[in-house]
């Protein structure tokens, strides 16, 4: 009997990007847990929309945390889960991204909708945990040593909303330090990406049940993604789509996004870990035509990095001003997380230990590696982001897991 984790940003990922998984494993008899990151309390448009108000309040946006928790339990019931199946830790919608970023901060992160700087649910064990990344991965890591998964399912990295890739990077972080705790179970658990939000993807909306679903053709031959299609029976599809109505807060805003995802074959993704040393290239994936005509291509990066033992070398393919700030965010993985970052304004971030080349079209950035013994760790992640002026981003690498030892 196989178990399986799916990890969700937000109440209805799980049923977008696996729901015909959860159904099919849960009803041969295998054990199924979903967990979600926060509660869906950050979705300004559906808080707008559902409360009829232009200016929500913090404690409509709570509220609307509540109700949604409430959807998440009904549509995993058409899945044929119930409550104990269900874990939600409750961390802030909108801010996973800031969380990595800032992993090490000690002043918990503060939501910029319901305004609380902790776990507000009073429902859950989680509970007055304030938002921290460690918190967090702390968090998962406590789930999975507890179900001890044979499939872990997460957000792809390379998807395009921020709380989504952050995700995938936390749940990777907790996976390899369970792997580097020596932990059986974690070394030979299969890790698999699934994608929700993707430029002009996926297409038709609405239900079309007689449908396969593709990766995005930006995405469809990508070297470092291994694609897998998982085929269902008709009742699977069905019960998908009824799971994923029951999330009523969201289908008068999002019914035909909803129902796009309901068709007879799911997509995941498998990304293995890089090796660090040798010159390694993360090439962008090829620009859509719509997403050049929307100019929505939310700025995945080509990049090169390499490693020598002391120095650390990228470079970034982007047109990246020099009034623009990058932030560089790097976890070391063995007994513990260490956590090194580079910040500043791209035009002044040549100091101590960091040097930076400002091309036209390329940026290289060279820094003094912070891992003075690397037999001290098993894997690290690390990965680039870039915001302009106004702290909108630009562009980002994605954040890539790296092993250490051959």
């Amino acid at each position: 009997m196989a178990r399986i984790m799916v990890i969700a940003p937000h109440p209805d990922d799980e049923g977008l990007g696996a729901g015909g998984m959860i159904y099919r494993e849960a009803h041969k008899g295998d054990d199924v847990r979903v967990v979600f990151i926060t509660a869906g309390d950050g979705f300004v448009q559906d808080a707008e929309r559902y409360y009829l108000l232009l200016h929500v309040t913090p404690e409509e946006y709570l509220h609307l945390g509540y109700e949604r928790q409430l959807e998440a339990q009904h549509a995993m019931e058409h899945l044929g889960l119930n409550s104990d199946d269900v874990m939600c830790l409750g961390f802030p919608d909108g801010g996973l991204d800031y969380l990595l970023l800032h992993f090490d901060e000690a002043d918990p992160f503060k939501s910029p909708t319901t305004g609380e700087t902790f776990v507000p649910y009073i429902n859950i064990p989680t509970y007055k945990i304030p938002y921290t990344g460690r918190n967090l991965v702390e968090l998962l890591c406590q789930e999975f040593r507890m179900f001890r998964p044979d499939i872990l399912i997460t957000p792809l990295l390379v998807d395009q909303h921020p709380d989504h890739w952050a995700t995938s990077a936390f749940a990777t972080l907790a996976l390899l330090q369970c792997q580097s705790e020596g932990l059986g179970w974690a070394k030979t658990a299969r890790h698999y990406g699934y994608l929700v939000h993707w430029t002009g993807w996926p297409l038709p909306l609405g239900y079309h049940p007689e449908l396969m679903m593709e990766p995005p053709p930006a995405l469809k031959s990508y070297p470092l993604i291994a694609w897998r299609h998982e085929h269902y029976r008709e009742e699977v599809v069905e019960a998908k789509r009824q799971s994923l109505l029951t999330h009523d807060s969201q289908v008068e805003l999002i019914k035909p996004f909803l129902q796009a995802f309901a068709r007879r074959s799911e997509i995941f993704g498998q990304i293995r870990p890089l090796a660090l040393g040798q010159k390694t290239i993360v090439p962008r994936p090829k620009t859509d035509v719509l997403a050049k005509i929307l100019h929505r291509d939310f700025g995945l990066v080509h990049s090169e990095w390499e490693s020598d033992g002391r120095y650390v070398r990228v470079s970034l393919d982007s047109a990246i001003r020099s009034s623009w700030r990058l932030r560089f965010a790097d976890f070391s993985i063995g007994e513990s997380i260490e956590f090194f970052a580079i910040e500043g304004e791209v035009g002044r971030m040549n100091s101590a230990g960091v040097a930076i080349r400002h091309g036209e079209q390329q940026i290289h950035i060279c820094w003094e590696d912070p891992i003075s013994d690397s037999r001290k760790y098993d894997y690290r992640l690390m990965g680039f982001v870039v915001f302009d002026a106004e702290g909108k981003l630009i562009a980002r690498s994605g954040f890539w897991p790296w092993t250490m030892k051959a």
